[in-house]
């Protein structure tokens, strides 16, 4: 019984202090003198109707245009991510006492989650896509949110809707992002461990695992494929889902169906990803601020007029082609 009050506590001081990530939103400013204010709610950013007002464009010219407007601004998008820190020091500051707090509890949260959510996820494990070899190095995960950018793309192009060529190159684009900032970057830098498997049944020997949540900088280099040791914050998987979501939700204004498949391909996969509790949210965190990148510039360049031309170019020596860029 004091075990469990103990855990209590625990739990409602983490949570207490994890919520001051959203106290400071324009939801709940007014009712929390006192508090930081964000200048906007993170999950708000919707983009407008007449971003994607109908043209009569042909396929191949808007798939032209499209592309031009969505696939730029890379640079200045990689930049925003890597200064975001320093651009909006009152989220972060909050982003981080929240991921903190949990650190603190993270045994307690890991054990619960490991005990009631794992079994749920080994029961909805979907198969995998493709058996492709060439394909395997994805994993499930990859596969599905790799076929749904793809095939959001495809729908996208055979019924000429901008809004989904949009929706898919954006969400591919964060994706990309989610990899390097969370797996290539992060997870070097902070080299945590990932936790036990079965930490409320641990008997033995860590191995390549860890009970501490404490046991940070212990990953030896950048890693490009999956893999145990020193890499477990922050959940790569988590800041792809949630970065696709956010970009999804802020395209179609809608956020029941994003994050509910977000969501539902995080449960079914739970138990090959082994994660503190802490790992996951920073992930969700990240996740969410690059799918606002991606999307406030997208609107930025698009009310900017930039405009795009594709060239197709066809030689003896292969097919290809030329992509114009004005600003």
């Amino acid at each position: 019984m004091h075990k469990s009050f103990s855990t209590l506590k625990s739990l409602g001081l983490a949570l207490a202090l994890a919520g001051s990530v959203v106290a400071g939103s324009p939801a709940f400013a007014d009712n929390a003198p006192g508090l930081p204010v964000w200048s906007e709610n993170p999950f708000a950013l919707t983009l407008s109707d007449d971003l994607f007002a109908r043209t009569d464009e042909l396929r191949f010219e808007k798939a032209t245009r499209v592309f031009g407007e969505a696939m730029s601004g890379i640079g200045d998008e990689l930049a925003d991510i890597a200064t975001f820190p320093v651009r909006d020091p009152r989220t972060f500051g909050a982003a981080a006492l929240g991921v903190g707090a949990l650190v603190l509890v993270d045994v307690p949260l890991t054990t619960a989650y490991q005990k009631t959510l794992v079994p749920i996820g080994e029961k909805l494990s979907l198969p995998p896509l493709s058996r492709n070899p060439w394909l395997s190095w994805m994993g499930r995960d990859g596969q599905y949110m790799v076929g749904a950018v793809a095939g959001t793309y495809a729908f996208g192009i055979l019924a000429n809707d901008e809004r989904a060529q949009v929706a898919a190159m954006l969400s591919g684009k964060a994706l990309a992002y989610s990899y390097l900032t969370s797996h290539i970057v992060l997870k070097a830098g902070f080299g945590r461990m990932r936790p036990e498997p079965d930490l409320a049944n641990y008997t033995g020997p860590t191995g390549d695992y860890s009970t501490s949540p404490f046991d940070f900088f212990k990953g030896n280099a950048i890693n490009f494929r999956s893999t145990t040791r020193g890499t477990a914050m922050p959940s790569f998987h988590f800041t792809a889902y949630f970065s696709m979501a956010r970009v999804y939700s802020g395209v179609y204004d809608n956020y029941l169906v994003p994050y509910t498949l977000a969501g539902a391909l995080a449960l079914q996969s739970a138990e090959g990803h082994n994660h503190w509790v802490s790992d996951m949210v920073a992930g969700a965190l990240i996740g969410t601020g690059i799918g606002n990148i991606v999307l406030r510039n997208y609107e930025d360049r698009k009310r900017g007029g930039l405009q795009g031309s594709f060239v197709p170019v066809v030689s003896s020596r292969g097919v290809g082609g030329r992509i114009d860029f004005s600003f």
